[in-house]
């Protein structure tokens, strides 16, 4: 008879393989479940797609006025989107159009807002190359075209088969989560410390459905779990020694994840503490710097176009000003304690779909919780000697990285000298929480450990079946009814 904890540690070895067993079901239903364009920013995500699609790496903005920023209020701080747009093709706006009733709605509201029949046969007499329109999606226009490569193929396929625009959607987005689940079963494969943790966190609602979605947060989170499993494959072995194949991985990693927001570059920090070389850290550090830097400077009349409308009152040069004129004031907002935002925060990361309106029950995000802090409280462990000082630099990069992304919110979507900092969502936290897993965690696998805490230590292995089953109720839910 197998023993609990012998088949616990049975599980643990191959723990990458039990992701694939839910990962990709859960995946596929979630592409198929979730209405079209409802995920966060889609519409624009799938546009900068089909951009990259037509080999438009940088895109270019087309105005048509000569006059950039007009304001239209008596305000001279108030910022108006410009008139013009980047080039797209026309059909992607029609196909949006017919979904349009089902954006952002509570749940009061449900039961009239829901998917129909009749939206899909409208939507599928949208075919490519109906011409090209300018649209204003300047929040996703600046983002780097290799994060879009797999939606951009799904289109291209589309486009090559002549197949309507909401069949290429999901297309897209099966190829996106087909990337997506890759990079994260090549995490749990390479990790040893923070494979549970990073196991739960790959199977949360929010995780789930940006995988299933166009959006670059699903490569963007994988790529932040296998950068940090691949340190810790590395740096927790009696002798850690980095090959030239890992370092190029980690350096390709941060690269990507840094080009695509920047914030997520202060990653970098704990790379002064790795068992590198100086020229390594060097490279490490320099080579994705230099990527950034490059990025900003050759898309730079990108960054600077108004996207938000003039009501939300966001100007980013004024609020640095602001910052700058009154940084103590600045600095004291992070001390400003709003206990229901943070857990209005925790639970997005866990998952609130959608638009922000596909909620779970209650009684969800409790069990979730106790998950996430049960994997914590298994594997939390500090020693003497125990690579505390990389431990420390983790830590300190998680910290300072949810600092800078909070500033970076603050000042781009945030309206002019706010009160308090807003604008950060809970999927940002997502690329961070790897890094705090590794941290504190300790090996999972226990030779030692007795039967009750094996039984106690399965759950999190388990939960994703809870995960699967209150998922496609809350989708069907929301958008079948």
């Amino acid at each position: 008879m197998i023993k609990i904890p012998t088949l616990y540690n049975c599980f643990i070895k191959q723990l990458h393989y039990i992701y694939l067993l839910y990962a990709i079901p859960m995946v596929c239903v979630t592409v198929i479940l979730t209405g079209p364009f409802q995920n966060p920013d889609e519409p624009n995500h799938f546009m900068r797609a089909e951009q990259v699609s037509r080999l438009e790496l940088l895109p270019s903005f087309v105005h048509t006025t000569k006059v950039n920023n007009t304001v239209k209020s008596a305000d001279s701080t108030v910022l108006t989107p410009p008139s013009g747009g980047f080039k797209v093709d026309k059909g992607i706006t029609s196909t949006v159009a017919c979904f349009g009733s089902v954006f952002c709605h509570n749940d009061r509201t449900f039961s009239t807002h829901r998917l129909n029949k009749e939206m899909f046969y409208k939507a599928e007499k949208y075919k490519w190359r109906s011409g090209i329109e300018l649209q204003n999606f300047a929040n996703t226009a600046i983002y780097v075209p290799i994060i879009y490569a797999m939606p951009a193929i799904g289109i291209a396929i589309g486009k090559a088969f002549d197949l309507s625009i909401i069949k290429t959607l999901y297309l897209s987005r099966l190829l996106n989560g087909a990337l997506a689940i890759l990079i994260f079963f090549l995490a749990l494969k390479f990790a040893k410390r923070s494979n549970i943790l990073m196991f739960i966190a790959s199977l949360l609602p929010m995780t789930v459905s940006l995988c299933a979605s166009i959006s670059q947060d699903a490569i963007l989170i994988s790529c932040a779990f296998l950068l940090v499993a691949i340190i810790d494959n590395i740096e927790f072995n009696v002798t850690p020694r980095y090959t030239g194949r890992q370092i190029c991985a980690i350096t390709v990693l941060i690269t990507i994840i840094g080009t695509a927001k920047p914030p997520y570059a202060l990653f970098m920090f704990s790379f002064l503490f790795l068992s590198l070389n100086i020229k390594q850290k060097i490279a490490i550090i320099a080579i994705p710097v230099l990527a950034i830097l490059t990025w900003f400077a050759i898309d730079h009349n990108n960054l600077s176009i108004t996207f938000a409308p003039a009501e939300y009152h966001f100007n980013a040069k004024l609020q640095i000003l602001h910052i700058l004129q009154h940084p103590f004031r600045f600095l004291g907002l992070y001390f400003k304690f709003d206990l229901l935002a943070i857990a209005s925060k925790i639970m997005e990361a866990i998952g609130i779909l959608g638009w922000l309106d596909v909620s779970f029950s209650h009684a969800y995000y409790v069990m979730a919780g106790a998950i996430i802090l049960t994997g914590f409280i298994l594997n939390f462990q500090f020693k003497r000697h125990d690579h505390n000082k990389v431990r420390a630099a983790l830590l300190m990069s998680a910290l300072i990285t949810t600092i800078g992304l909070i500033a970076t919110q603050y000042i781009t979507w945030t309206s002019l000298d706010s009160p308090t900092l807003s604008g950060m969502q809970g999927r940002y936290l997502l690329p961070i929480f790897p890094l705090l897993a590794l941290a504190v965690s300790r090996s999972s696998r226990d030779e030692n450990l007795s039967t009750p805490k094996a039984l106690i230590s399965l759950l999190p292995i388990v939960f994703p079946i809870v995960t699967a089953v209150y998922l496609i109720e809350v989708l069907l839910n929301r958008y079948i009814g």
